[in-house]
């Protein structure tokens, strides 16, 4: 099965435009294949429309909520509590 876009966002803080995208596909484990949300973060140029680095991966949809938050309160994903959770200020 194709990866299915989910959600994509950009994102700034201050002058510094993030690109974020969660997609659901497939991961090989050692049950089989299962499928599940990806999201990744990187470092957006809005003028050239080219991604920079990548600073981040996580989960599905809850997660591209949270580092959105993140990315626009603080500039940056903050780190997990121990439930895996991201912290918020």
């Amino acid at each position: 099965m194709e990866n299915e876009r989910v959600w994509k966002s950009y994102v700034w803080h201050d002058d510094k435009c993030f690109f974020i995208s969660t997609i659901n596909r497939d991961y090989d484990t050692y049950e089989g294949v299962m499928r599940g949300g990806e999201t990744l973060v990187w470092e957006y140029d809005w003028e050239t429309d080219k991604r920079g680095a990548m600073i981040y991966q996580a989960g599905g949809v809850l997660d591209h909520q949270a580092i959105c938050r993140c990315l626009i309160n603080d500039g940056t994903i903050l780190d997990q509590d121990d439930e895996g959770f991201l912290k918020f200020r």
